[in-house]
């Protein structure tokens, strides 16, 4: 009992509590009912740079950052009589901003008069500049995820998806349509002859035509629709809303801008693209996206097997021997 009463003591002693005061690595400040600094203690001068004869018996208005967060911490105290690490810009002398986390409690007394407020302050800009690391970091590795993403789902040379990704698109927006009752066209294309014009003018002339290609299909499309690589030289366009006659004046439309388009190699060479195309629809060529496919691919063959350069809307029966 007698060691508690020493405690006790020790705690109430004037310059002990100074000591303590002092010796807070946080900011401490009292202020009175009408808000002047009464009290200026631990890491506050560290914290601000202020000398304690240059704010004591000032507004601690002069402490705080923008007069919104500061009118916002006042209506907090107000309301509750206490905020626990509120978020509130602070400023340093000669105006340096930073990050401050403010605890503080209204001291009121015996009769609910208001004696003044007690605030302990830390400086959170160590934080903040942590925290903004990770967001930038977060940002950056979000990015580089979207990139990854966007490299594993299209194809490097000429921007378009991927087979399997260009189906997975087709399924979603065929799902979509299917449940508005709309008809889907699918349209295959298929360069002719690629292999004679890498065989004659290089790769890279045919890393150009595969280009050419791409791009006029991705011109040639609306907003919704999806445009692929199949893979080589064969591409294919999935058009949600589209029915036959409409995937055909698509296909068409391939047709004849790459047809009008002759590549020029050296100034003086000119290379004449053609493609061959096969187009279906849904429901009325086939019941799933599998079937069109299949319908779509027979007929680019019979557009091969007519003697190229054509789009084929219709069933042949003839087997395929083209390439």
């Amino acid at each position: 009992m007698a060691a508690q009463t020493d405690f006790i003591a020790l705690l109430t002693d004037p310059e002990l509590l100074q000591l303590m005061l002092f010796a807070c690595p946080d900011g401490v400040l009292a202020t009175d009912e009408l808000g002047h600094i009464a009290l200026y203690a631990g890491a506050s001068e560290a914290m601000f740079g202020f000398q304690p004869v240059e704010v004591m018996g000032h507004s601690y208005r002069m402490l705080m950052g923008d007069e919104h967060s500061f009118q916002s911490l006042r209506r907090e105290l107000g309301s509750f009589g206490q905020v626990a690490n509120y978020e509130i810009p602070a400023v340093r002398k000669g105006g340096a901003p930073f990050s401050a986390a403010v605890s503080a409690a209204v001291m009121k007394d015996r009769y609910g008069g208001v004696l003044g407020t007690i605030f302990y302050i830390r400086d959170h800009s160590g934080v903040r500049e942590i925290e903004d690391a990770l967001r930038r970091n977060n940002a950056q590795l979000n990015h580089l995820v979207s990139e990854l993403d966007h490299l594993a789902r299209h194809d490097q040379l000429t921007g378009l998806l991927h087979r399997g990704s260009a189906v997975e698109a087709a399924e979603d927006a065929l799902l979509a349509s299917g449940l508005e009752r709309q008809p889907f066209g699918v349209a295959l294309f298929d360069l002719d002859h690629f292999k004679l014009v890498n065989d004659s003018y290089g790769h890279l002339v045919g890393d150009r035509v595969l280009a050419t290609l791409a791009g006029i299909m991705r011109r040639t499309a609306r907003a919704n629709d999806i445009v692929g690589r199949f893979g080589g030289e064969e591409f294919v366009a999935f058009l949600p809303g589209a029915d036959l006659e409409a995937v055909s004046g698509f296909a068409e439309r391939v047709r004849c801008a790459i047809e009008q388009l002759p590549l020029t190699i050296n100034d003086d060479i000119h290379v004449a693209i053609t493609v061959s195309a096969g187009v279906a629809a849904l429901p009325s060529c086939a019941d799933s996206l599998n079937d069109a496919l299949r319908v779509a691919d027979d007929r680019l063959y019979a557009a091969k097997r007519a003697g190229r350069n054509r789009v084929v809307n219709h069933d042949s029966t003839e087997r395929r021997s083209a390439a």
